[in-house]
């Protein structure tokens, strides 16, 4: 019931000023209805309006006249206001479903007209509606949907209401620095406004969430200064309301005199101004601090009450929906004599028509003939154009394909190509550390050499060669690596010719994955990882492109790495990260397996992991290319890629490629 005033509280007060700013009709729509017409219809929404609250079942029938009326001049904007009324009118009296129904109703209409300013405003009552269901989360939906239109309209008053929906709607989901921070947002927009009565509201509710949040000094303050305004414009349907908010506030700092002063009187308030829902809101306040107290017959009395003011609630409902059953039935009745009226003005038309028609066939047919041999002319010289025309831009446009799809293809290669960067980094130093070593080891042989030479000790000759000649043969090897790895850098940077190589793709494959694993530690010196391999040494040199297979491998290495790295985050326990890697053959084929056991890939997104631009990983850090170009290279192999995973546990992909061993390549 609390929500169900903030809420209300909100749909009345800022709508007294809503012909400022935000109208619900626009009457100089250029449309042929009278002035007397404009007037009869603004005069059924304003007193459907004004009624919605004290006299739901009286603005429950000028709401559906004027529906009647609207539909009758083919007024599709009013109808959709006077469904919105109506939609009003269903949540006062807690008819939610029914409200809902109708406020569609109206939007689809609005939505058609693409009328911005009120389809702001009904998305932000269906929220409304949301928040009384207790559905918190659609609520945020739309009014997030609201606050974007009513944003870029610059529509301030809407705005106040909807800022105040979202806060209310958090405030329900226990979010409350959320709900405090929108509420507060909506009080400083219409404090700009100086409309009161939307002030008073916005105080009530910035004094609701503070009391939930425990701030009761913060909540007093708007809470009285909600009173304030609300009592300069006679408000007393938010006055009552922030009463029961200061009784409240009492009640919980154990001042019980206070606390029953102030819940009394919103219930006089209430009852005074006719406000059904609210007394019953106060009521039950009441019974419910007497039961405590142990006073059981003030509690018994505010239970009456309550139970009396519910049965007044649900009298409205039956009445209402006798009323709709009548209101549909007059529907019905139009929509039949419309439809009658229709068939007899289509009869008429048709006859009138089928006159005009035969007069025109013979005027055609004398015309054609003349003009039919100029017509096929000029019809086969504009044809023979268009063809030309769309052979030339359908021969652009492959040039522009085949060129975007080639950038494509090297954007990809040098995003991978810096993911090596740092890992090529490392492996370069660790050879390069043993040349510049054994270099300097060797210079200093060389010292002792010349010294032993000078001495003429030969002797010690021998050793000192022998051990330039180790350490030269280590200078060799690790240059060599080195250069090995150059080369692979080269490789895998170079635009691909598409020449198929005899490859060792044990050696590739094991290249690739030390160089993926310390570029992601060069990204992140933290993460750790056990590299697991399990070769077929029985494979030997087979025919690929090598830069391609290494831009796959290096792709499905680092998309490993990072799920482990993930699960490593934000797993609590024991957790090992292990990536495997192994190659083996069977039915003339090579299966390339990758396997990680980090967190898996959710059941909804796993058929779309191949499709291009689709990545798991946030913004930034990755193109959504990977695994699209992995699989077109695979397949321009003669071969296939597949994966399994579980959500949470593991990942395994499994290359597939044809397998014809090249002889003595053991």
């Amino acid at each position: 019931m609390k929500i169900f005033f903030g809420l209300l509280i909100f749909a009345l007060s800022c709508g007294k000023c809503a012909a400022q700013e935000d109208t619900s009709f626009n009457f100089a729509t250029g449309r042929l209805i009278g002035k007397e017409q404009d007037q009869k219809l603004y005069d059924l929404w304003y007193q459907g309006e004004i009624r919605a609250v004290h006299a739901p079942d009286s603005a429950f029938l000028y709401a559906q006249r004027g529906i009647m009326l609207a539909k009758k001049l083919k007024f599709q904007e009013g109808e959709a206001n006077y469904l919105l009324t109506l939609a009003k009118v269903f949540m006062n009296i807690g008819n939610y479903s029914k409200a809902l129904e109708t406020a569609f109703q109206s939007l689809a209409i609005l939505e058609k007209l693409n009328i911005q300013s009120e389809i702001s405003i009904n998305l932000y009552f269906i929220g409304q509606i949301f928040n009384l269901q207790g559905d918190y989360r659609q609520s945020l939906l739309y009014n997030f949907r609201a606050k974007t239109i009513a944003e870029a309209l610059g529509a301030k008053q809407t705005l106040v209401k909807i800022l105040g929906n979202t806060g209310l709607a958090y405030e329900k989901l226990n979010q409350l620095d959320s709900a405090l921070s929108y509420a507060r947002q909506s009080y400083q927009l219409c404090d700009t406004l100086r409309d009161k009565f939307v002030i008073a509201a916005a105080s009530n509710l910035v004094g609701e969430v503070s009391r939930v949040s425990g701030e009761l000094s913060e909540a007093m303050r708007f809470y009285r200064l909600s009173i304030l305004y609300s009592r300069k414009v006679s408000d007393d349907l938010t006055t009552s309301e922030a009463t029961l908010g200061i009784a409240k506030v009492f009640e919980k700092k154990n001042d019980a005199d206070s606390c029953l002063y102030y819940a009394k009187q919103s219930f006089r308030i209430g009852k005074s101004g006719g406000f059904v829902p609210q007394v019953l809101n106060a009521c039950t306040f009441l019974s419910d601090y007497y039961r405590v107290k142990g006073d059981f017959d003030s509690a018994y009395l505010y239970q009456q009450l309550g139970i009396a003011a519910k049965d007044s609630i649900f009298s409205l409902q039956k009445i209402m929906q006798f009323q709709n059953i009548s209101f549909s039935e007059q529907m019905r009745q139009q929509e039949i004599k419309d439809a009658e009226i229709r068939y007899r003005n289509k009869i008429s038309i048709y006859v009138l028509v089928g006159v005009v028609a035969a007069i025109l066939f013979v005027a055609i047919i004398l015309w054609r003939g003349n003009r039919q041999k100029q017509k096929a002319n000029i019809l086969l010289n504009k044809q023979k154009a268009e063809i030309e025309f769309q052979k030339t831009k359908a021969e652009n446009a492959l040039d522009d394909l085949k060129s975007a799809q080639a950038q494509l293809i090297q954007s990809e290669k040098m995003a991978s190509l810096g993911e090596l960067t740092a890992g090529i980094a490392h492996e370069m130093q660790n050879p390069l550390n043993f040349v510049n070593n054994f270099s300097e080891i060797n210079k200093e042989l060389l010292a002792g050499l010349k010294e032993e030479i000078n001495k003429g000790n030969i002797a010690d000759l021998g050793e000192i060669t022998d051990d330039l000649i180790i350490n030269e043969e280590k200078i060799i090897q690790h240059g060599r690596r080195a250069s090995a790895i150059v080369k692979g850098m080269l490789q895998h940077s170079r635009r691909s010719t598409g020449k198929k190589e005899q490859t060792d793709i044990n050696a590739l494959a094991d290249e690739y994955f030390r160089l993926a694993f310390h570029g992601f530690r060069a990204k992140d010196s933290s993460f750790k990882a056990t590299m697991q391999t399990d070769f077929d040494h029985h494979i030997g040199k087979i025919s690929l492109v090598p830069e391609d297979i290494g831009r796959v491998l290096l792709n499905l290495y680092n998309n490993a790495f990072y799920a482990v790295n993930e699960k490593r985050k934000n797993f609590r326990g024991e957790y090992e990260p292990t990536v495997f890697v192994s190659t083996k053959t069977a039915d003339n084929k090579i299966f390339i397996t990758v396997k990680d056991n980090g967190t898996g890939i959710p059941q909804n997104i796993q058929d779309k992991v191949f499709q291009p631009f689709f990545t798991t990983k946030p913004t930034g850090q990755g193109t959504g290319l990977g695994l699209s170009l992995s699989y077109d290279i695979i397949k321009a192999h003669g071969g296939k890629i597949k994966m399994t995973t579980t959500a949470g546990e593991n990942t395994i992909f499994t290359i597939e490629l044809p397998w014809a061993k090249v002889p003595g390549a053991d």
